[in-house]
Order: structure tokens, then sequence, then C-alpha cells
């Protein structure tokens, strides 16, 4: 599957995330070196990810500004397909407002 924006992004994050908590590590007197040590293996390897990840995302956008991607998929909205009938849903209302979960909601002038 190709990679979009988001999903770029998204791993930009989950491994910024990573060496936030390796460099905790890294950093913590208490632990022994052992750890402290693959700790810092560690985010060299997380910072390199981090790195080809960063220019994978300035590609996308060169691609995107050319035209070459889209920044955008198209949406496949459903929900609105399944509205209740206005009896249903002044039903619906009643139950919910009963059960203490909604609040009256205020007819449109």
């Amino acid at each position: 599957m190709a990679e979009t924006l988001g999903s770029l992004i998204d791993k930009l994050t989950v491994a910024n995330i990573r060496l936030w908590h390796l460099e905790d590590v890294r950093r913590d007197r208490t632990l022994p070196g052992r750890d402290r040590l693959a700790a810092a293996d560690a985010v060299s390897v997380v910072n390199g990810q981090r790195n080809d990840l960063m220019d994978e995302i300035d590609e996308f956008l060169y691609r995107a500004a050319r035209g070459q991607a889209k920044l955008k998929a198209p949406k496949v909205k459903i929900y609105k397909k399944f509205r209740l009938d206005p009896k249903q849903e002044a039903r619906a209302e009643k139950l919910a407002r009963a059960a203490g979960k909604k609040k009256p909601r205020k007819k449109k002038s």
C-alpha cells in the first residue's frame, strides 16, 4: 500500500515518542551502564529511522506540490445513509434524555 502523508506523520510521531523514552533511559543514572548503553545504541537506530521518515515526508510534499501525489484520499461516509425517520429520532432522543445521556436539543428557527 502506498504511503499517505498521514501515515508518514503517524510513523514520525511514533519514532519521536520512542526517542523520548529512550533518551530518558539513556540519561537515567540509577540504571546500570549496560542498560544506558543499550538505550544509546537504540537512540542511534531510531534517530536514523526518524531522519528517513522526515526525508520521505519532504519527498511526499515535493511530489504533491508537483501534482504527482495526492494529499487527500477520497472519503467514504456512510453514516448519513442510516438516518432514523423523524418518529424514531424523536423516540431515541426521548430515551437518551431519560437515561441522562443527552440534553434536550434546541429547535432550529
